[in-house]
């Protein structure tokens, strides 16, 4: 099987929450992507494990996944960087970010994302050169603005999720980014605003229940909405 391929079903075993074999098949699509050359997808693989590992960190709570998930992160835009393609940076460097937001290290998660949108659109890497992937993108860096402290933030992360609704994109990718953005916005107006954040976690909810393979989701829905 070759690496995309093996690519491919990791990311299919995470989203159906069987992490083991999603960790298995990411260290086997390196080895792939290894003997193709391509530095892009084994910088790639290596994000989709910090995914893995920070779903595993949500569900225990053991930090011990979610400080291996930003060391692998943070190799992954070393390996990027070192590489001869320009266009294979933007995704490590924002999956880096995120786990930095999932820390609390907000400063540097503003960082890295502004750094991966304009990466993203000054070399855009050919799976991922979408406006929907840069709305995700600015979604979740105006999250990290907002809880640094910057209030106006959050009129730029209700746009772009209206903007992402709108967007041309696969279902399944959509409700993913829309449902998990609305359960960020939920999450970081609990305390500022809880009606609004009970909104929110409303239309998380709506596009979860429209949607069983939200499976993930369904279980962050669960938790955040424990917090309200």
């Amino acid at each position: 099987m070759n690496a995309l391929s093996l690519h491919k079903k990791a990311e299919e075993a995470r989203e159906s929450e069987d992490f083991t074999k999603a960790l298995t098949l990411c260290d086997q699509a390196l080895v792939e992507y290894q003997k193709e050359g391509n530095v892009a997808g084994f910088a790639e693989v290596l994000s989709s494990k910090v995914l893995t590992l920070r779903h595993l960190y949500e569900q225990t709570a053991d930090q011990k996944y979610i400080i291996l998930a930003k060391h692998i992160a943070k190799a992954s835009v070393e390996i990027a960087q070192k590489g001869d393609d320009p266009k294979a940076l933007a995704i490590p460097l924002f999956n880096l970010g995120k786990t930095q937001q999932t820390l609390g290290e907000y400063t540097d998660a503003i960082e890295n994302i502004k750094e991966a949108i304009a990466n993203l659109m000054q070399n855009p890497p050919p799976h991922h050169n979408r406006p929907s992937v840069v709305l995700d993108m600015t979604l979740h860096l105006s999250v990290c603005e907002y809880k640094n402290g910057d209030k106006s933030a959050l009129e730029r992360a209700e746009k772009a999720l209206l903007d992402l609704a709108a967007a041309e994109e696969d279902q399944y990718e959509k409700d993913v980014w829309l449902s998990g953005g609305y359960i960020e916005i939920a999450e970081m107006l609990r305390a500022d605003d809880p009606q609004k954040a009970k909104e929110a976690l409303q239309r998380a909810k709506e596009l979860i229940d429209a949607n069983p393979k939200l499976i993930l989701r369904k279980k962050q829905l669960e938790k955040v909405s424990a917090l309200l």
